[in-house]
């Protein structure tokens, strides 16, 4: 069985230890689905192949250290190192990602709870270390971090985004 579509999860990178584990430089969003028993199709020579996952060991949310059945020594780990890997979108589930989330708010209106009305979301830029919404803030781009510690409410049927900002991010 091969996948031709997936979503893809990341890259091996390298052979880890001597029983065949690879390490595994992963999207942040696929870590949560790099499970003992879950599969995941390497892609060798153009076709994506399912491997099932024996073991798993999250070294970070984008580090995982995988040992694949079927994969049993150093030399077969180095066969797929540099190999992409992906995930079948039918296993796939659960509610949308943080990054698809924060991209449904472009077009909502911005309310601050001291300065009151801000203007309206005109972007979402997804940056992994600081993602944030662009703001029309009276003719001016305003940068606000998409964080939830910023985030007083989202209003989805109203399309209206309540923040509570620090004090002075208007004047930057």
């Amino acid at each position: 069985m091969t996948v031709q579509g997936g979503i893809n999860a990341g890259k091996i990178s390298k052979p880890y230890g001597l029983q065949g584990e690879v390490h595994i430089i992963l999207d942040p969003a696929a870590a949560k689905y790099i499970k003992d028993g879950n599969p995941l199709f390497i892609d060798l020579n153009g076709q994506r192949v399912p491997f099932f996952i024996e073991s798993a060991d999250l070294v970070t949310k984008d580090q995982a250290i995988v040992k694949f059945e079927f994969i049993e020594s150093v030399e077969e780990a180095r066969k797929v190192s540099g190999s992409e890997v992906f995930l079948d979108p039918g296993h796939v589930t659960g509610s949308p990602g943080e990054e698809e989330m924060n991209s449904r708010i472009v077009g909502y209106q911005a309310y601050d709870e001291k300065l009151g009305p801000l203007g309206r979301v005109i972007e979402y830029l997804p940056n992994e270390m600081n993602p944030v919404w662009l703001i029309d803030f009276s003719g001016k781009e305003l940068m606000v971090p998409a964080a939830e510690e910023f985030i007083h409410k989202i209003d989805h049927r109203k399309q209206t985004l309540y923040l509570n900002l620090p004090e002075g991010i208007t004047k930057l």
